[in-house]
């Protein structure tokens, strides 16, 4: 007979009817508590693991998304601190290639860039122009085309060479037009583009729905881009032309730094999408917020009014 101190030291063991070891309902039992430790190191693992992935994610959105906002007091301010930022530009870079736009927006930025030519405070000999767009379906030498546009507010009155000036044409093989223009692209880095935005957010003529990842391509005006335009055309809608051709949000990402301008309360809710940092396709302005180098986007306190 084993003594109590050996009884003691032995492990208790459960047994079946026939004498033999309970051994599944053992493992069965060893397995839970197996588990059970098992979940309380996955828990906080995987907890550590999401937060890293937060953290890593917002880590990256903030090196890709360098959007600096500057709200000026009026047009005069905003179209003064765009061409600064220009101007530096060709003073370090004489050999620097420009994105250009057109409509309204501009204007006051290229009177400015006009002025400073004229004190040679800046030379644009050297330098190179890309037209973001251009109408199809009119002459190229119509009052209203964006060829007529840039020599009649900009080209003219500086010292540029006409032979570095670059705007896609919208007249003859459309096709042949869109791959002529965006194998200049290729050769040619954007150092700085210009931009506008309509009250659709659309930059160029890329309208909502636009794939960001469209190069150059002809496009079919949307209504609001039409009714907008349409006082340039003696705010007759019947004569705006209904398709352009544009360099495509890919082609607008590839430069090295954006310049997005606004001016008015109907360019608010716009701008408020833009800041918003979400990126929308319905919005093509968005797709800045993706952008890889900086982006100034540069408005007076009107289109600000929503921010």
């Amino acid at each position: 007979m084993k003594k109590e101190d050996d009884v003691k030291g032995e492990e208790l063991v459960d047994l079946n009817g026939d004498g033999t070891e309970k051994k599944e309902e053992k493992k069965e039992e060893e397995s839970k508590k197996s588990n059970g430790a098992l979940k309380y190191i996955m828990i906080p693992l995987l907890c550590l693991i999401a937060i890293g992935g937060i953290l890593y994610t917002v880590k990256i959105y903030k090196k890709i998304n360098q959007i600096e906002l500057i709200v000026c007091k009026d047009y005069d301010e905003m179209s003064a601190r765009a061409a600064k930022i220009i101007s530096d530009l060709i003073k370090e870079n004489p050999r620097c290639n420009l994105g250009l736009a057109t409509g309204s927006t501009p204007l006051g930025l290229y009177n400015i860039l006009i002025e400073q030519n004229k004190r040679k405070e800046i030379s644009f000999k050297d330098v190179k122009t890309f037209n973001l767009d251009e109408y199809c379906g009119i002459p190229r030498n119509h009052e209203q085309t964006y060829f007529t546009y840039m020599k009649e507010h900009l080209f003219k009155f500086i010292d540029v060479d006409l032979a570095n000036t670059n705007i896609p044409k919208g007249e003859g093989d459309l096709e042949s037009n869109v791959r002529n223009y965006e194998e200049i692209l290729k050769k040619n880095k954007i150092n700085l583009q210009i931009l506008g935005i309509g009250r659709n957010g659309h930059i160029g003529f890329n309208e909502p729905g636009t794939n960001f990842d469209m190069g150059v391509h002809i496009v079919d005006l949307q209504n609001k881009t039409i009714q907008d335009n349409a006082r340039f055309f003696d705010y007759d809608i019947n004569k705006v032309p209904k398709k352009a051709i544009t360099m495509g949000i890919k082609n607008i990402l590839d430069a090295d730094n954006i310049i997005l301008m606004a001016n008015g309360t109907n360019k608010a809710d716009a701008i408020k999408n833009v800041m918003s940092g979400v990126v929308d396709i319905n919005i093509p302005a968005t797709a800045l917020n993706t952008h890889k180098g900086k982006v100034y986007v540069i408005v007076d306190k009107d289109s600000a009014s929503k921010l």
